[in-house]
């Protein structure tokens, strides 16, 4: 007797995405990998800020307030995500034109604590209108980069911006 297929209720959604789907960092794309996002952070400081942060700072779990400047929400950050939000991605040199498509897409969310946006609000950030279909072909093909993925519908699940 063949075994009846699950009701397609029931199958896990795959969709396409889309200029409008919503991408963010998935965190837990790193941990699934083995990798350390922490170490791709510090990648990320401006040149002030590189000699602070090693391997032993990282181990200080004080938490910082953080608060929205447009909404006044406050969340708790580590030093090193205080820093690149408070300082570093203010710096004109934090979104250039130079900096890879992947490495800026990455800072734009650290910038934004990783507030989920589409890729034709990506690529006005980016400096790279007119290039939507290019940014999305990156982010929405097969092999997933620095864990940017499209924020997963219907789940009820918002995005992880602050993590540990």
């Amino acid at each position: 007797m063949i075994e009846a297929s699950p009701p397609p209720a029931t199958l896990p959604t795959m969709l396409r995405p889309t200029l409008r789907t919503r991408f963010h960092i998935d965190f837990d794309w790193w941990e699934r990998h083995g990798r350390d996002y922490r170490v791709y952070l510090r990648s990320h400081l401006c040149e002030e800020h590189q000699p602070e942060f090693g391997p032993e700072e990282d181990s200080d779990n004080r938490l910082l307030d953080w608060v929205h400047p447009r909404t006044a929400q406050v969340s708790r950050l580590d030093r090193l995500q205080y820093v690149l939000r408070s300082h570093c991605s203010l710096q004109s040199e934090f979104l250039t034109k130079r900096t890879s498509m992947v490495d800026v897409v990455f800072r734009v969310f650290i910038a934004n604590g990783n507030e989920p946006l589409t890729v034709s609000e990506l690529s006005a950030r980016i400096g790279r209108e007119g290039q939507e279909n290019t940014v999305l072909r990156t982010l929405a093909g097969q092999r997933v980069y620095k864990g940017l993925r499209p924020l997963q519908p219907n789940t009820g699940m918002s995005p992880k911006s602050e993590r540990r």
